[in-house]
């Protein structure tokens, strides 16, 4: 893992800019993870910034018992390792908060994040045939296509020991 200046990990209590970027990129701020509903709006949200308080990553995550799911990861400064160090604080909270394992998941379409996790170590541990087509069913505001214009069908889902 790149290392870079100094940084602070603290949460954020106004997740409005947060939840806007959730609904440009994904149309919604709930995530289906597994057979379960997470809505970002009502999860703390982790943000890595720079000494002079400038915002550089975001992360939301929960505990599903001695699994903790990632439901989101931002970086707002992509390409200077801001997504790896705020996973790296990620997997160090959930793994102090008691997780064994971290979970992810993907849309098929999301190149640029199932290569990333895969270089942090994380494994598939599931495949979900037309999810997401279910999912709109439920939130019909996700996005149709995604990625270079893919459209977005399935669900994968990936995971880390901690």
């Amino acid at each position: 893992m790149r290392k870079g200046p100094a940084v602070i990990f603290r949460e954020i209590a106004d997740k409005s800019a947060f939840l806007a970027l959730m609904m440009r990129h994904w149309g919604s701020h709930r995530m289906m993870i597994g057979s379960k509903l997470y809505d970002c709006a009502e999860l703390p949200l982790m943000g890595m910034f720079t000494a002079e308080g400038e915002l550089l990553a975001v992360a939301s995550w929960a505990r599903d018992g001695d699994i903790a799911v990632l439901c989101a990861l931002h970086s707002l400064k992509p390409g200077e390792g801001a997504a790896s160090r705020m996973l790296e604080a990620v997997k160090a909270a959930a793994k102090a908060a008691g997780a064994r394992k971290l979970r992810a998941m993907l849309t098929n379409d999301n190149m640029p994040a199932l290569v990333f996790y895969q270089k942090h170590g994380f494994r598939f541990s599931g495949l979900y045939i037309e999810a997401i087509d279910a999912y709109r069913a439920m939130v019909p505001t996700i996005i149709k296509t995604g990625y270079q214009n893919i459209p977005v069908h399935d669900a994968l889902e990936l995971e880390i020991e901690l």
